[in-house]
């Protein structure tokens, strides 16, 4: 039935969506639980999977370590002015600079390399996650028509909550405002990069005016967590009008021997009671 859909963020070219479902359902069931919510039966949740997308048709999947085929990529790789432009923009929700640094762009990677909100990343999956934000958003490239149409799939009659992570939020609000015709009652972001100017300037379709951005939803509800640089922008509600924002604390999301994202992490969003509330509350309003 599809009553809840979740649309992941960077990354994940290799995981398959029965995975990801697995992931996901697993912490909004704990997250609903601790609320005293109403836990969806799992049939009820789908995932959009658009990861795939982002790789050659010659591509092999099944690696179980999804840095692993990262090339070294250096600062030098990074060429393209919006990558260069959201590097910067995702840095400004970090630790001030330090002095004495060499380069605009190396401060900007050195400080999302520190991050805790972001798992202290190396370096190269920094610029390779920045550059598949840049695909997306890019007019001549096939990722964002694949992303949608794979949205498109699994949306249906029942939807009633849809949930996007990361950049899956700019896919999700996407899909929402080119489909107004769907039945889907709330929205729910989670660590989102919509509010970054660089990102805002590129949707499709792009909103009418400043505060005049919302999807055609009953309710909007977006969480940003604190610490979390790729939520750059915490308060979406002057940007795209009258919609719900939430500020929560997640700690870092510890994995054995190191962080997996940190506070940007999808796990520890999933489990905070702003989600949980959301979920249940559009679970039981009867249409949009």
């Amino acid at each position: 039935m599809s009553r809840v859909v979740v649309c992941h963020g960077i990354g994940h070219q290799y995981k398959h969506s029965e995975t990801l479902l697995t992931e996901w359902y697993d912490a909004l069931r704990v997250g609903m639980t601790d609320a005293a919510c109403a836990v969806p039966d799992a049939e009820d949740v789908a995932a959009v999977y658009y990861g795939s997308c982002f790789r050659s048709r010659e591509a092999k999947g099944g690696a179980d370590d999804e840095l692993a085929d990262i090339p070294p990529l250096r600062i030098g790789d990074v060429r393209d002015p919006l990558e260069l432009e959201l590097l910067e923009a995702f840095a400004g929700g970090t630790e001030e600079p330090l002095p004495g640094g060499k380069g605009v762009g190396q401060m900007a990677l050195r400080r999302l390399e520190r991050s805790e909100g972001l798992g202290k990343p190396a370096g190269r999956a920094v610029i390779w996650l920045v550059k598949q934000v840049r695909r997306y958003l890019d007019p001549d490239d096939t990722v964002r028509a694949c992303a949608q149409k794979r949205f498109e799939r699994v949306v249906t009659p029942d939807t009633k909550v849809v949930i996007g992570h990361s950049l899956g939020s700019v896919v999700a609000y996407e899909a929402l405002r080119a489909h107004p015709e769907w039945n889907v009652h709330t929205f729910i972001s989670l660590g989102s990069p919509l509010g970054v100017q660089a990102i805002r300037d590129r949707l499709l379709p792009a909103p009418p005016a400043k505060g005049e951005g919302l999807p055609p939803v009953a309710r909007w509800v977006n969480v940003a967590a604190k610490d979390d640089p790729v939520a750059l922008v915490k308060q979406l509600a002057p940007v795209f009008g009258d919609l719900d924002d939430q500020l929560v604390v997640n700690l870092p999301w510890h994995h054995p021997g190191r962080y997996v994202f940190g506070s940007h992490s999808v796990l520890r969003y999933l489990t905070t009671g702003e989600v949980a509330d959301a979920v249940a509350s559009a679970l039981l309003a009867t249409d949009r």
